[in-house]
C-alpha cells in the first residue's frame, strides 16, 4: 500500500513538472519563387479601375433596338486608335475585358478572338490561332486561317490569310475569328447563318475608315424576346449603317463591351465578364 501511495504521488507530481515540447522552426527549400497570380476583379458589374481622365474623343455610343436582341455600338473615328491585345499569362489564364482595357488604359475594349474552351469551361489562357499586337507576331500557325486585323495604315481585313500573307499586305493587328459577314459591302451570309441566336460581338469599317464595334445581348437575358441575334442579322445591321467591311468576333457569354471606365452590356455567363484570351481595345 505505502508503494503505491508513492508511486501515485511521484505520477501526479510529474505531470505538473513535464518539460514542454521545444518548438522549431521547420525551413521549406523552394526551387524557385512562385509566380504571382494574376489579379481577379473584386465586382462581377463593377466599373472598371481606369477612367480616361479626359471624355472620350472621336468615338460615340448608340443603341439599337432590335425585335430579338439590343445592339450596343461604338463608333471610332480613327482606326488607327484600334488594337488586338493578348493576355498577360499566355499559357494559363486569360482576362476580362475590364482587366485588358485596365492594363492598356485604353478607352474602351470588346472580347476578342478563339480560345480553348473544352466543354465551355475554357479560362482564355490558350489563345487559338495567329496573333499581331501593334506589329509583333504573338501567335503562330503553320497554314491558312480565319483572320479578323488590320492593317497599318487602319483598314480593316477579313478572310483567310496565312501568316506571310498577313506580313506581305502589312497587317500589324491581327486574331483568329469569323467569319466575314460584310466584303465590299455584301452580305456574306445571305440568311440568318447556321449558327443560330445568341449574344454577339462584331467589329467593321465604313467607306471613310470610321471602326465600328458591336456587342449584342441575348439568351433571354431581359426577357423571352431577348433571344439573340443571328449572324446574318448583324451582318444585315453591319451595312445599314454604312459598313464596307465587318466581321464576326467571338460571342456568346464572351460578349462584352467597355466603354470610358463603364461596362456597357451585361453579360450572359453565370459569373459575369468571362476571362479571354484576346481582346480589341481603343487607344
Amino acid at each position: 500500500m505505502y508503494l503505491a501511495l508513492v508511486t501515485c504521488v511521484a505520477s501526479f507530481v510529474y505531470r505538473w513538472n513535464v518539460p514542454k515540447p521545444v518548438e522549431r522552426d521547420r525551413v521549406v527549400r523552394v526551387a524557385s519563387p512562385a509566380r504571382p497570380l494574376p489579379r481577379l476583379d473584386a465586382s462581377v458589374f463593377g466599373a472598371p479601375l481606369y477612367r480616361p481622365p479626359k471624355p472620350p474623343s472621336g468615338m460615340r455610343l448608340s443603341v439599337i433596338h432590335e425585335p430579338n436582341f439590343t445592339a450596343y455600338v461604338l463608333w471610332v473615328r480613327d482606326p488607327r486608335r484600334v488594337e488586338i491585345v493578348e493576355t498577360r499569362y499566355p499559357g494559363e489564364v486569360g482576362e476580362t475585358v475590364e482587366q485588358f482595357v485596365n492594363d492598356w488604359r485604353a478607352v474602351a475594349g470588346v472580347n476578342g478572338g478563339s480560345f480553348t474552351d473544352t466543354n465551355w469551361q475554357g479560362t482564355g489562357g490558350l489563345v487559338q490561332g495567329i496573333v499581331i499586337s501593334n506589329g509583333r507576331i504573338l501567335q503562330r500557325a503553320s497554314g491558312p486561317e480565319s483572320i479578323v486585323g488590320f492593317t497599318a495604315d487602319g483598314r480593316l481585313i477579313s478572310g483567310t490569310y496565312t501568316l506571310a500573307e498577313l506580313q506581305a499586305m502589312g497587317v500589324t493587328q491581327a486574331l483568329m475569328f469569323g467569319p466575314t459577314l460584310v466584303d465590299h459591302g455584301v452580305d456574306e451570309i445571305q440568311g440568318a447563318g447556321d449558327w443560330g441566336y445568341a449574344p454577339r460581338t462584331a467589329i467593321g469599317q465604313t467607306a471613310d475608315g470610321t471602326v465600328i464595334l458591336m456587342v449584342t445581348d441575348g439568351r433571354e437575358l431581359n426577357g423571352p424576346a431577348d433571344i439573340g441575334a443571328s449572324l446574318g442579322d448583324i451582318a444585315r445591321l453591319m451595312i445599314s449603317l454604312g459598313a464596307v467591311t465587318a466581321a464576326n468576333l467571338d460571342g456568346g457569354s464572351s460578349a462584352t463591351l467597355v466603354y470610358d471606365g463603364r461596362l456597357i452590356n451585361q453579360p450572359t455567363d453565370i459569373l459575369g465578364e468571362r476571362y479571354i484570351g484576346t481582346a480589341v481595345i481603343v487607344k
